[in-house]
């Protein structure tokens, strides 16, 4: 075996062990607020596989068909006769699944560390794939480097060992964008259109919002005419126009093949797909609530204080490491070496494509989940890698005897630093808050959005007392990220249940329960719920979960709760 040989088997063993290690221990010590209902949805397409109800694997905004593809090969492996016991479909927002797959001795909890797992390999291939084909267009340092400090990125970690959409669309849309770079910079091989078209469907039956990187795919092939200006522009605009649909064709053939519910009844999955994401986008809800696609009621909310709100939380999620790293890489273009050209084409691209889902989430109305724009975060760090990189090289150079030493000593320590702003939030890694930004003061108090971490503490607490098999708690978020890790009975606290008119079903609920379980991390900074939570302000918590600094849950004895506090929660408003 040659030394070359050698190398690049020692490069893709130590990226498989630096992607695995953060992502694979604990993987089941936690569940987040989305997965028990997608585990739902999973558990409805492999029942529809197995039925041959193909038109039965649609969910609703978005196709979702990759996570719950790799949710049914979960179940197949865990739980394969679920397919043939005549359950019928479970409502994903129901608590429906977790008593089934009990009755017939399974547990939900593991069936999520299956799906988890097989996620976490999907992504590693996807990663790897990354790299081969960066290394086609970088040098081999380079590509090791910048993929390395992007995927210690503390919140994508996080994000890519869960159970979700946005961890493989992002490295389905960066594979997508590479292999067409290859395709049209480095060699140009039909293989690699091919590729480059099938991760781009791909990233579309994972989200529809990957529909964002088709700035990304116009930025490319601007710079390829850019680049055969002073040839036949005619012939030139051509060739782009079908290397653009070649690459649509490929993408809508992988579209079609992989959905099962595309082959019977295509017309439906589109419509609940687009229709929903449409209706999403421009009438902010889902068209079960809108009901139709109104037209006169389209807007977009394209407000710089919208796209502004979106880019802030993926700055205070983002290490002062990604700010520098992409700040140095503002130099990149101006660099003079061999491969000026693609340098600047990837600073331009990485940084188009990181802005596109930023504008796509900003201006759009509904939802605007930190994760959801898991693909700018991605774009941004490896933008930010190759400035590093590009200090550490022109520091080296200062150093002509020990340039190789100086140079990697360099780069070991910032990603060191990069990894251990991930590691020290185990097991969570999305409970990372950019340290300047909280000296500030920005967010005292959390984030954005608690993911549920901190509530399998609070079960855990309560599953070591005496009895617990055989009590009841009442707890906020109580499917999944409480239940999973609780012996006993739980009763799930509905947001509803706040408002001052669901008072007699909060009462009945809470008398039946021996524990009362607030997620005080949510419940304690909404609107919604401050009533309920000035109910109980004289009532002592039993245990409190504390996490990072921050109170996340309150444990309350019923027990314990006197008359006042009956009667205050009786007067909800």
């Amino acid at each position: 075996m040659n030394r070359n040989k050698l190398i690049d088997i020692s490069i893709y063993v130590g990226l498989i062990v630096a992607f695995l290690a953060p992502r694979l221990p604990g993987i089941g010590s936690f569940v987040t607020l989305d997965e028990p209902s997608w585990l739902s949805q999973g558990a409805n397409f492999y029942y529809a596989l197995g039925q041959r109800e193909f038109e039965n694997t649609v969910y609703e905004y978005q196709p979702a068909v990759t996570t719950m593809e790799i949710i049914a090969l979960a179940m197949h492996l865990y739980f394969p006769e679920y397919r043939g016991l005549g359950q019928g479909y479970f409502d994903y927002e129901k608590w429906t699944l977790d008593p089934f797959m009990q009755e017939h001795g399974k547990d939900p909890l593991v069936l999520l560390v299956y799906a988890r797992t097989i996620q976490v390999f999907v992504l590693l291939i996807l990663f790897l794939a990354l790299y081969y084909l960066l290394q086609k267009i970088l040098p081999k340092s380079v590509a090791v480097f910048a993929l390395l400090f992007a995927a210690f990125d503390p919140f994508y970690l996080s994000q890519a060992r869960l159970t979700n959409h946005e961890s493989m669309l992002t490295l389905f849309v960066m594979v997508s964008l590479m292999a067409l770079v290859v395709y049209l910079f480095k060699e140009n091989k039909a293989r690699f259109l091919a590729l480059s078209g099938v991760a781009a469907g791909f990233a579309q039956l994972t989200k529809s919002s990957a529909v964002a990187m088709l700035a990304a795919v116009g930025v490319i092939l601007l710079w390829k005419l850019i680049q055969e200006r002073g040839q036949d522009w005619k012939k030139n605009f051509f060739r782009a126009f079908k290397t653009f649909g070649i690459w649509l064709a490929v993408l809508i053939a992988t579209y079609f093949v992989f959905w099962p519910g595309m082959w019977v009844a295509p017309a439906k999955m589109l419509y609940q797909v687009y229709g929903n994401a449409f209706s999403y986008a421009f009438q902010g809800a889902r068209l079960t609530i809108t009901e139709n696609l109104d037209v006169s009621h389209f807007s977009l909310n394209a407000k710089l204080s919208s796209i502004w709100s979106v880019f802030k939380i993926l700055l205070y999620r983002t290490t002062p490491l990604t700010w520098l790293g992409v700040a140095l890489s503002f130099a990149l273009p101006f660099v003079r070496n061999k491969q000026q050209n693609l340098y600047r084409l990837f600073f331009t691209l990485l940084l188009v494509n990181g802005a596109a889902f930023i504008l796509l989430f900003g201006v759009a109305q509904g939802r605007d989940s930190p994760h959801y724009i898991l693909t700018s975060y991605i774009s941004l760090n490896l933008l930010a890698g190759l400035g590093w990189f590009a200090l550490t090289q022109w520091v080296a150079n200062r150093f002509p005897p020990k340039k190789m030493i100086v140079q990697y000593a360099l780069l070991v320590i910032v990603l060191s630093a990069q990894a251990a702003s991930a590691i020290k939030e185990y097991p969570y890694y999305f409970t990372y808050r950019n340290p300047i930004l909280a000296a500030a003061g920005s967010y005292e108090k959390f984030p954005h959005f608690p993911y549920c971490e901190g509530l399998e503490l609070a079960a855990q607490y309560l599953a070591n007392l005496p009895d617990a098999k055989d009590s009841t708690a009442f707890s906020y978020y109580g499917r999944g990220c409480f239940s999973y890790y609780y012996p006993g009975s739980v009763i799930g606290y509905r947001p509803y249940y706040s408002d001052g008119d669901h008072t007699d079903d909060l009462l009945t609920n809470l008398r039946a329960s021996q524990y009362l379980v607030v997620y005080y991390a949510n419940q304690g900074q909404l609107a919604h719920h401050q009533n309920f939570i000035h109910a109980l302000e004289k009532a002592k918590p039993f245990h409190v979960i504390w996490l990072n600094g921050y109170e996340y849950v309150r444990i309350y004895k019923v027990s314990e709760l006197g008359p006042e506090i009956y009667d205050a929660l009786s007067h909800l408003k």
